[in-house]
């Protein structure tokens, strides 16, 4: 957690899984309670869809970090993130950063995660 907000570094298959799944939880959650709230209250939808909308963008920003190392350990450089916007590629892409391993021993982004 103390690495969550840096782009430097790797991180492995399991790491990224668990990572993105408590990312993408805990944003659901927020909005959950929050619109809930709000929809108790006479604050209005409108104030409950972009606070929505404010939590989704601070969780897609913790998201690319969390790439952008996985990112390191398949030995891709970290501009290779925005290549997730592009539609049918980002599917393949989300694959390999699920189910390739990452290059054995250290590369240039840093030490195995799987030895460190």
């Amino acid at each position: 957690m103390n690495k969550l907000f840096t782009m430097k570094g790797r991180i492995n298959r399991q790491r990224y899984f668990f990572t993105t799944l408590a990312i993408a939880l805990i944003a659901y959650a927020f909005a959950f309670v929050i619109g809930f709230a709000m929809g108790m209250s006479d604050t209005g939808a409108e104030a409950a869809g972009f606070i929505g909308f404010v939590i989704g963008i601070g969780a897609a920003i913790i998201q690319a970090f969390v790439l952008v190392k996985r990112l390191h350990d398949l030995g891709k450089p970290g501009w290779q993130y925005f290549l997730m916007y592009v539609p049918l590629y980002n599917i393949y892409l989300g694959i390999i950063l699920l189910f390739v391993k990452g290059t054995a021993g250290p590369n240039e982004y840093g030490e195995d995660p799987a030895t460190a």
